[in-house]
C-alpha cells in the first residue's frame, strides 16, 4: 500500500540515522492522518532502521506502513501545529 507521506522527522547519531518519525495519511476513504516511527534498535514485529539505510521516499513509506505509533509526547515534538493530538 502506498501511504501519503506529509512530512518526515530524522535524527543522526554521527553520519548514521537513529529514529525517523513519519506523518502520513492512508489512501482509504476515511483518510485518516497518522505518525509512526522506528528507529535503529530491533522491536519484534515493527519496523526497525538497519545502520547501512538512507533516507529515501521507499524507506518513508516503509516507515509509514510497517512502524510502530508514535509516542504522543514526541508528536508534539516532531508535528507540532499539524493537528490536535491530544484528541
Amino acid at each position: 500500500m502506498n501511504y501519503k507521506i506529509f512530512e518526515v522527522h530524522i535524527v543522526y547519531q554521527g553520519t548514521q540515522i537513529s529514529e525517523i518519525a513519519v506523518l502520513w495519511e492512508s489512501n482509504e476513504s476515511h483518510k485518516w492522518v497518522r505518525a509512526s516511527y522506528c528507529t535503529s534498535e530491533p522491536c519484534c514485529g515493527y519496523k526497525f532502521i538497519m545502520p547501512n539505510e538512507i533516507p529515501s521516499p521507499d524507506l518513508f513509506q516503509k516507515v509509514a506502513g510497517r512502524g510502530s505509533n508514535l509516542p504522543d509526547n514526541l508528536k508534539k515534538k516532531y508535528f507540532p501545529g499539524k493537528r490536535n493530538w491530544e484528541e
